[in-house]
């Protein structure tokens, strides 16, 4: 019979399988995305399409959060212990590192796809001209939400030990 540390580990690495299985639909609803913005619609109907599209990303957006919000709590609820005994389950954080990885290289990917999306959407509908002679390069900047890229690496680090 598993003990209360084994269950807590298994439920968090359901979690991340949750999560990347959710990742990969944003993944795959952003390459459809791709494809409308290059299929030569009228820009009225691109942008219906990728608000509808927008819809049923969010939803998945919203089971990510989810996951986030699971993964945190109960690893801040077992995280000492899991320090402590580390070594009595290196199978399962083993398992729980894969995942991770897993997670951040879908992330990562998600991240790449919008910059190109929205690189390619700016370049078919550019600004008029008067308004491109105001423009000036912007400095790239990490994502808002880079935190949360951050706390995973941290998170994952100390599954490293």
């Amino acid at each position: 019979m598993p003990d209360y540390m084994e269950t807590q580990l298994s439920i968090l690495l359901e979690g991340l399988i949750n999560k990347e299985k959710a990742l990969t639909e944003i993944v795959n609803i952003t390459d459809n995305q791709r494809t409308v913005i290059e299929s030569g619609l009228t820009p009225t109907e691109v942008r219906v399409f990728l608000t509808e599209m927008n819809k049923e990303k969010q939803q998945f957006i919203d089971r990510v959060k989810g996951c986030d919000t699971l993964f945190e709590a109960m690893l801040k609820d077992i995280g000492a212990e899991l320090d402590a005994r580390q070594h009595m389950y290196k199978p399962q954080v083993a398992e729980l590192q894969k995942y991770i990885r897993r997670v951040m290289d879908l992330d990562v990917k998600i991240r790449l796809q919008e910059e190109d999306n929205n690189n390619v959407l700016n370049e078919q509908t550019p600004p008029p001209p008067s308004v491109q002679q105001n423009l000036k390069p912007k400095p790239k900047l990490l994502p808002p939400d880079n935190a949360r890229v951050i706390k995973a690496y941290e998170v994952e680090r100390k599954f490293r030990g």
